[in-house]
């Protein structure tokens, strides 16, 4: 089953990978239905020629719509060494403001750790990027999807360094979310593996 659902994959990811290389001769290979899932597809599994080509599409692109939509495509990669690059990227001026969070949002989707540290280590870029509510929700609310216990440090740690004692109410929210995330990953997966280990056949 596991193979079957890998090989379903792979053939999901080599269409919207042939679709994108062949628009720019048949425009009907991204049609606008599916382009959205098209892009999102090519954009978690990009290598670095594709990543270059979709960040040369956002620069070039002139309806705002879709370049954000781009912009925030080069933030799904699951490639970390790319998800490095869209942080870095986002903190210049090429994206515009609006898109820059957003970019590091996206990014903390699948490297929450990685865009949590990112933004502490560039605090006063990334708030200058924020109005004052989003400042209170936005930099805590990265580490929302991180399974790592060592990781509730530095949001407690950015919480009361930087918000009011009334205004940690997301920064607590995403500690405790971790937390059950982490405990679930310790206690629960282990039975599940065990589960499926004495029953491959079903």
């Amino acid at each position: 089953a596991d193979r079957a659902r890998e090989q379903a994959r792979a053939r999901v990811v080599a269409e919207a990978r042939r679709r994108y290389g062949a628009q720019a001769k048949d425009p009907q290979a991204v049609p606008a239905p599916l382009r959205k899932t098209i892009l999102t597809v090519v954009a978690q599994h990009a290598d670095e020629k594709t990543w270059n080509s979709v960040r040369a599409a956002a620069a070039a692109e002139k309806t705002p719509l879709v370049k954000t939509q781009l912009y925030t495509m080069l933030a799904l990669a699951e490639d970390e060494s790319l998800a490095r690059r869209a942080l870095e990227l986002a903190l210049t001026p090429e994206p515009g403001a609006t898109n820059s969070p957003e970019m590091i949002a996206a990014v903390a989707w699948k490297h929450p750790d990685l865009a949590f540290d990112f933004a502490t280590a560039h605090l006063p870029q990334v708030h200058a990027m924020l109005d004052p509510f989003a400042r209170i929700v936005f930099v805590p609310g990265l580490a929302w999807n991180s399974n790592r216990s060592d990781i509730i440090e530095k949001v407690d740690r950015y919480a009361s360094e930087h918000l009011s004692a009334d205004s940690r109410s997301r920064a607590d929210a995403t500690i405790a979310n971790i937390r059950d995330r982490a405990r679930v990953q310790r206690e629960r997966l282990p039975e599940i593996d065990a589960w499926i280990a004495k029953n491959p056949k079903r």
